[in-house]
């Protein structure tokens, strides 16, 4: 969103707020707070207004297009050109490493029981390939939400929160999907959820539309991985939402027909993660609360393919209170 940035390179942050159920087991490694992890991320202060975008750049072949630079691409706000001010490739070899925060959203409701193994497999498989500057959060939900205490890059943590998840109850997608995006809002660096269910949303409070403008105010992308399980349980509406909100993020959605699928596509994630373009801009048009379309061309290749987020509202930042002068010695 447009506001006053402490470009963190991956220029992160949004204006919004969403609430969720939620609950946790006393004594486990889980908290429904939110809490930040503290960390002393490389910055760049910047005194602008600004809008970040991240972008995927492959080729018809599905590989991502290395080396492009600000000549290469031509960016639109509602149609209108913009003057690119920032512009990096995530995965170029030398220089700082962009962190990477990443919320995994995982369903273990009690249709979730004859393939738990399997999902727990897939998403250690990922845990175990994030870098040394990534995070991760975990967030199970079933008829409730519960999310681990905080981020973090220990493996073990994550790994003992995986281990533990168990099929049972409802399925309360919306609401978690709100509280991850709760979650993630104020991370630096890139921000993802991964989100997984095997069946339609029965036990949300939250409304799926709700959901579908907070996941627009956060910069944060949305991978979604819907699978079939058992016959009848992506009868509802669950199906779209997840595409839905893949596509108004940039990421992607996936809806595999065999649970052992679920390694093949939680690698091919975790590889878009370190392959993406990260850019700023600041707008030609003053806020005024309106949403404002973001298309990215790439003008030196035509067998390129873009996926960058749909747009973002333009909120005018809100000025911090004045400062009482300091009293005189």
């Amino acid at each position: 969103m447009t506001r006053r940035l402490a470009l963190l390179l991956a220029l992160g942050g949004a204006i919004s707020s969403g609430s969720a159920v939620h609950s946790s087991t006393p004594g486990s490694d889980s908290s429904t707070v939110p809490q930040a992890a503290e960390q002393k991320p490389f910055t760049l202060e910047v005194d602008v207004n600004v809008v970040s975008v991240t972008a995927v750049v492959f080729d018809k072949a599905g590989h991502f297009i290395r080396g492009l630079g600000p000549g290469d691409i031509q960016l639109l706000e509602d149609g209108v050109r913009q003057d690119v001010s920032y512009f990096r490739e995530a995965s170029s070899q030398g220089g700082e490493r962009i962190p990477l925060s990443v919320v995994l959203v995982l369903d273990n409701s009690g249709s979730m029981g004859p393939n738990m193994r399997f999902l727990q497999e897939a998403v250690l498989n990922f845990v175990y390939k994030l870098e040394e500057v990534d995070q991760a959060l975990v967030v199970s939900f079933n008829e409730s939400v519960k999310g681990s205490a905080d981020f973090t890059g220990d493996t073990d943590r994550l790994e003992r929160f995986v281990e533990g998840m168990q099929a049972w109850g409802g399925t309360s997608l919306f609401d978690a999907v709100q509280y991850s995006l709760g979650r993630i809002k104020d991370q630096p660096g890139r921000k993802a959820l991964v989100v997984f269910t095997d069946g339609d949303d029965t036990t949300s409070s939250t409304p799926e539309r709700e959901v579908i403008d907070y996941a627009r105010s956060v910069e944060a992308t949305v991978y979604s991985i819907g699978f079939k399980g058992q016959p009848g349980l992506f009868g509802g509406g669950s199906r779209g939402f997840m595409k839905k909100i893949a596509e108004e993020t940039g990421g992607a959605f996936f809806f595999p027909d065999k649970v052992g699928d679920l390694i093949r596509i939680f690698q091919s994630i975790s590889e878009e993660l370190k392959n993406h373009y990260l850019l700023s801009y600041t707008p030609k048009r003053d806020p005024d609360g309106s949403w404002r379309a973001i298309t990215l061309k790439v003008t030196s290749r035509a067998d390129a393919q873009v996926r960058v987020r749909k747009g973002y509202f333009a909120v005018k930042r809100r000025r911090p209170p004045a400062r009482p002068p300091a009293p005189k010695p």
